[in-house]
């Protein structure tokens, strides 16, 4: 994934730096804001959770009796392994319906698949509605940096040219003109396309439904407008009824954008009936693995109960300092440095479990309580274990744990060591910080080390029981 090259040309980003102080303030302080509103917030996390560990215990029951309701209601359900299988699903449902336009609303499972281009090779036009969407789609298929604002890594002003471009009109600086440009240009295919492809918030086993939850008006025309509807969803995100629906929903738009609920909340059950007067007449559900069964009843389940806020990244140090297009692949932060390992495997994400500080942060937030820190650590443990870390990194961890397990050694070797910091501090030019540890020089390369100053733990600890 090359996290630790793209990192850096995040960092030396003047741009980006900007959009991801804004993104901070809007996304961390509406969440503040918007939990207080709730008297027993706590008490909701631990129902969701409880909720979330219950569904998983018993996977496979409640994806069963999904697919029974959504057949009475008319609509098919159908099962993919991975990416690969997911497009040729949608391909072989759009062949068999004469299908040349499909209009998408935000579905990261499609990009997990690489829908798009596999559309585009089927001679099927893709066209992304949801505006962040589109304007990625416009920027040469440019992937997403946030799962719940995909383009917020990008100014004003970069969107207004790239309109201008692509449209052949006039450049506009006013974010209202720029969204109804953007809305008329996206009208026709709206009105023309036969396939609507979405995601899936959650799926209600009880009655059969999908529920989706967006800020723009287009995810419901996608929906209802074409003949065929597509939702294209993991195995994981099945609920048992509406009421767990209703506790789940009271915490997802909070931690997701600060609000009370969406701008708009759709709950869709089965395929158009005659004396409907909108809808699509055909519906599938593609419910997709795509490495998420092999989670289930594992050391890495709890990360199943992702409900995908995006509350860990908008708070993570890590993401806050360069972005999401540094993690390389779908799923940036926390979250993604969990999920991208898991599912691309280990081997192909060797530096993402390594991008955070283990501040918990995101572990804080989440409104499912998933202990991201501790299942990061564990990912740290298998990558020591399988020999993917470099030999050196490993022999120092040895050597600090055999140092561990015999302390007059460890009291020892601590000394020698403060010892040197202090000679650095006094060998450079500034006494208060050690540019240059001879150590660890990619931790140490970008900062500076405070000195150490007054007496160690050990020496304070000791003087203590002296006196005691």
């Amino acid at each position: 994934m090359h996290f630790k090259a793209r990192a850096g040309q995040k960092l030396a980003d003047v741009i980006l730096q900007d959009n991801l102080k804004k993104a901070k303030s809007k996304f961390v302080d509406r969440r503040a804001t918007a939990i207080l509103d709730l008297d027993d917030f706590e008490a909701t996390r631990d129902s969701a959770t409880a909720l979330r560990d219950r569904v998983l215990n018993d996977l496979d029951l409640w994806l069963e009796k999904f697919e029974q309701q959504a057949a009475k209601s008319g609509a098919s359900v159908l099962w993919a392994r991975d990416g690969a299988e997911i497009c040729w699903l949608v391909i072989d449902i759009a062949h068999r319906h004469g299908v040349k336009k499909a209009i998408k609303s935000k579905s990261m499972l499609s990009e997990e698949a690489g829908l798009n281009q596999a559309l585009e090779t089927a001679g099927i036009q893709p066209v992304e509605t949801d505006l962040g969407e589109y304007i990625l789609q416009i920027s040469d298929n440019e992937p997403p940096s946030h799962i719940i604002a995909p383009v917020f890594h990008k100014s004003k002003e970069e969107v207004s040219a790239l309109f201008a471009r692509t449209h052949h009109l006039p450049a506009k600086d006013d974010i209202q003109a720029l969204t109804r440009e953007a809305r008329e240009v996206l009208r026709p295919h709206f009105l023309s396309a036969e396939m609507g492809i979405s995601g899936g918030n959650f799926l209600i086993a009880e009655t059969g439904s999908v529920a989706l939850v967006t800020n723009e008006g287009n995810g419901r025309m996608v929906t209802t407008l074409p003949k065929v509807h597509v939702v294209i969803t993991g195995i994981e995100k099945v609920i048992p009824t509406l009421e767990d629906l209703a506790t789940l929903m009271r915490l997802l738009p909070r931690s997701a954008t600060g609000q009370s609920i969406s701008n708009y909340f759709s709950l869709l059950t089965g395929a158009k009936q005659a004396a409907e007067s909108d809808g699509p007449e055909h519906l599938y559900f593609i419910l997709v693995d795509n490495g998420r069964a092999d989670l289930v009843g594992g050391e890495f389940a709890e990360m199943l109960r992702c409900i995908r806020c995006g509350a860990c990244m908008n708070h993570c140090p890590v993401y806050q300092a360069v972005g999401g297009h540094a993690y390389g692949w779908v799923y940036p932060g926390p979250m993604g440095a969990v999920l991208t390992p898991l599912f691309t495997g280990m081997q192909n994400a060797l530096d993402l479990p390594q991008a955070a500080t283990l501040c918990n942060q995101c572990g804080v937030v989440c409104p499912v309580k998933i202990p991201l820190p501790q299942l990061l650590l564990k990912l740290r443990a298998k990558q020591v274990e399988a020999h993917l870390r470099p030999f050196g990194e490993r022999l120092g961890l040895r050597a600090w744990a055999w140092l561990a397990l015999h302390p007059a050694l460890y009291a020892l070797a601590t000394r020698i060591g403060v010892r040197y910091l202090l000679w650095l501090a006094r060998d450079g030019k500034r006494n208060d910080r050690i540019r240059v540890l001879g150590v660890a020089p990619e931790w140490t390369l970008g900062r500076d080390f405070p000195a150490p100053e007054g007496k160690t733990f050990r020496e304070l600890y000791a003087a203590r029981k002296e006196t005691a």
